[in-house]
């Protein structure tokens, strides 16, 4: 952790540089203000772990992280001094960030005030259930729960139906993260979320358990 002082100076120096770029685009002040950029990421990512630590068992964590670093970015690049301190200001770019993408990641939708106060949800995730005896009544609701979903997902599209399997570990495989999914299939982040929230939409629509 860094104290107050020592943030106002890391950002009045960005600040000076990134004017510095703007006015000449020479590649010596470029490079300046990208290396000092760099050493201010470096110096806060801590906030970021402030904001996404109580989301460590989730699936998504590693995206979170990736969320957070992106609005600690865009924290840095829109702040101004006159509106308040750049510990205030970072942590409502991040926080907000953060509870509107872990929102984005569960099966039901939370209003964003409600995501930021309250413990967050894993409704997305399959409730685990340990049976150690045989017993036919679980066997067969099991079995007509698979049926039905099966049935649903045959009303995604083909990216869709990928996505979700890949993103809720339906291959029997260990459940994605976004950023793998988008490497594995190659495709962009935001159609990435847009598949898998346009998926779940539709699955709600038609399961009916």
């Amino acid at each position: 952790m860094i104290s107050r002082k020592e943030a106002e100076s890391l950002m009045a120096r960005l600040i000076h540089l990134r004017k510095r770029v703007r006015k000449y685009k020479t590649p010596n002040a470029i490079r300046k203000y990208q290396t000092h950029q760099k050493l201010c990421m470096e110096k806060f990512k801590y906030l970021i772990t402030m904001h996404t630590d109580k989301y460590r068992g989730f699936f998504n964590y590693e995206d979170l992280n990736q969320e957070g670093f992106e609005a600690l970015l865009k924290a840095m690049k829109n702040y101004n001094p006159e509106k308040g301190s750049f510990f205030w200001w970072a942590h409502k770019y991040i926080e907000t960030r953060i509870s509107r993408t872990a929102n984005l990641h569960t099966t039901i939708r939370y209003p964003l005030k409600y995501a930021k106060a309250h413990p967050p949800h894993k409704e997305a995730n399959l409730p685990t259930i340990i049976e150690t005896r045989f017993c036919p009544d679980i066997s067969l609701e099991n079995t007509e729960i698979r049926s039905i979903i099966q049935k649903s997902m045959k009303r995604l599209n083909k990216e869709q139906k990928k996505v979700v399997k890949l993103a809720f570990g339906f291959t029997g495989d260990k459940p994605m993260s976004i950023n793998k999914i988008c490497k594995k299939m190659k495709i962009s982040r935001i159609n990435c979320i847009k598949s898998i929230n346009g998926a779940l939409d539709i699955l709600k629509q038609h399961i009916r358990i």
